[in-house]
């Protein structure tokens, strides 16, 4: 039942006065739309309307909302053991279970499993441990690390610095300079195939020249840049920077915070190229965002390294909620369902179903470019002229008023980018929710563009 207006009156009051949001401007939060309730793809706000969750809310509900399940995994645990230390000499039941299944889930070569409670801190720890692996294996000198241009990897100090648009980094200054990012060199010439993001493999290797290769501790990346626009690589671009690691000693961290556990039509996104990296970090899907937990995994060769310290060198690495047994409770009960309903192999079929959709409604459209899908996770470019590609100005906010329009006009939330449109529903979603989807985007930029 919808909220009386006093009561959603007074919620807004409170929420404008007491509580900072993730990239909080007071402006752009004077009426907010506060959710009550969801179930499936869809969540409910307190004023009663529907509407279709297209981003699966921050990419990570994987098996929709309102899994009873997953409650009750939650609470039997809290009734039997809502939190221990995890410390050394200390474990819990559900946490042994969860790292093992994450464990075989992963690529073959990674087997140790540090728990998190996000992704920020996920990358977070996969730099620490790069870090602390040279400087066992007596290569002190390698501690920086590369990322991307418009990547996204967390929140913190140091993720800020890894992530690749310029936007995050105003005000929070002065960023790691062992952080740094590729770039095209000059005069580029290579053979590499170009894809959709337009950064060829050869950038990672003129900036490990550029920093000196004794100084590179890890390179990492997104196999599909999400937040920063869902920019997707070409065929041959991991197995080259693959390559590339391997040429210079610089372990490869893949950032699959986003794109693991189903997300690309695969468990997880590097398989389809047959490339494993070094470190894996995730987070969201691996609870559905039902609470909080993320991951950073290591290969068997920087276990090793870890297993076998000298007694001054300790990984003294750690976190209070580290292998929560509620959230790992939680964890298991959601790759169960992962598994029992086969949301792998529906993420495919309806992430065909969407980008199929999308270049049939959209394709050719005269502000419209670059449609691009990887499974179940989408984006467009909303442009001034496809045949040119020229940009619209970026005063006239055509991105927020797409997204506004699929809201609004639509029932139907996602995010924008700039000039970019994504798209990543719940894995759980159905051919008639996907048209549905695809419909509001189609009519919010006819709205919005004339066309």
């Amino acid at each position: 039942m919808p909220l009386e207006q006093p009561i959603i009156d007074a919620l807004v009051r409170e929420d404008l006065a007491h509580l900072l949001h993730p990239q909080y401007y007071a402006p752009d939060h004077e009426a907010p739309v506060i959710f009550d309730h969801g179930e499936g793809v869809w969540l409910t706000d307190v004023r009663g309307r529907r509407y279709i969750d297209a981003l699966a809310s921050l990419w990570n509900v994987a098996v929709g909302h309102g899994r009873g399940e997953l409650a009750e995994a939650a609470a039997g645990q809290m009734r039997k053991l809502a939190f221990s230390n995890n410390y050394v000499g200390f474990s819990n039941v559900p946490a042994i279970e969860l790292a093992a299944k994450v464990a075989d889930l992963v690529y073959d070569n990674l087997e140790g499993v540090f728990f998190t409670n996000s992704g920020s801190e996920s990358n977070e720890g996969a730099f620490k441990v790069a870090r602390f692996f040279w400087n066992l294996r007596g290569r002190p000198s390698k501690v920086k690390l590369i990322a991307r241009e418009r990547a996204y990897h967390g929140g913190t100090l140091a993720t800020t610095a890894m992530t690749g648009l310029p936007v995050f980094w105003k005000y929070f200054g002065p960023l790691s300079t062992e952080i740094v990012h590729t770039s095209k060199p000059d005069n580029l010439e290579c053979d590499c195939a170009p894809n959709t993001d337009g950064e060829c493999a050869h950038w990672l290797e003129a900036a490990i020249l550029r920093e000196g290769p004794e100084t590179v501790a890890a390179f990492i990346a997104e196999p599909v840049k999400g937040a920063g626009g869902v920019w997707t690589p070409s065929a041959d671009y991991f197995r080259k920077i693959r390559e590339i690691c391997d040429r210079y000693e610089v372990l490869f961290i893949a950032d699959e915070v986003i794109t693991g556990f189903g997300r690309t039509g695969r468990w997880f996104a590097l398989e389809r190229w047959g490339v494993q990296p070094d470190v894996l970090s995730i987070a969201k899907a691996i609870t559905s965002g039902y609470v909080p937990m993320g991951a950073f995994i290591v290969s068997g060769q920087i276990l090793d390294a870890l297993k076998s310290l000298p007694s001054d060198a300790r990984f003294m690495h750690a976190y209070t909620n580290s292998a929560h047994p509620t959230a790992a409770a939680v964890g298991l009960r959601n790759l169960r369902i992962i598994e029992e309903e086969r949301l792998v192999e529906n993420a495919q079929a309806m992430g065909d179903r969407l980008g199929d959709g999308l270049r049939h409604a959209l394709g050719g459209h005269a502000h419209v470019t670059n449609i691009r899908q990887l499974g179940l996770i989408a984006g467009l470019s909303l442009v001034e002229d496809a045949e040119t590609a020229r940009p619209f100005d970026p005063t006239a906010g055509v991105g927020r008023r797409v997204a506004t329009h699929m809201r609004e006009q639509g029932g139907v939330i996602t995010r924008f980018v700039g000039d970019q449109i994504v798209l990543a529903p719940p894995l759980i979603v159905n051919g008639d929710e996907v048209d549905a989807i695809v419909a509001a985007v189609d009519a919010a930029v006819a709205a919005v563009t004339g066309n």
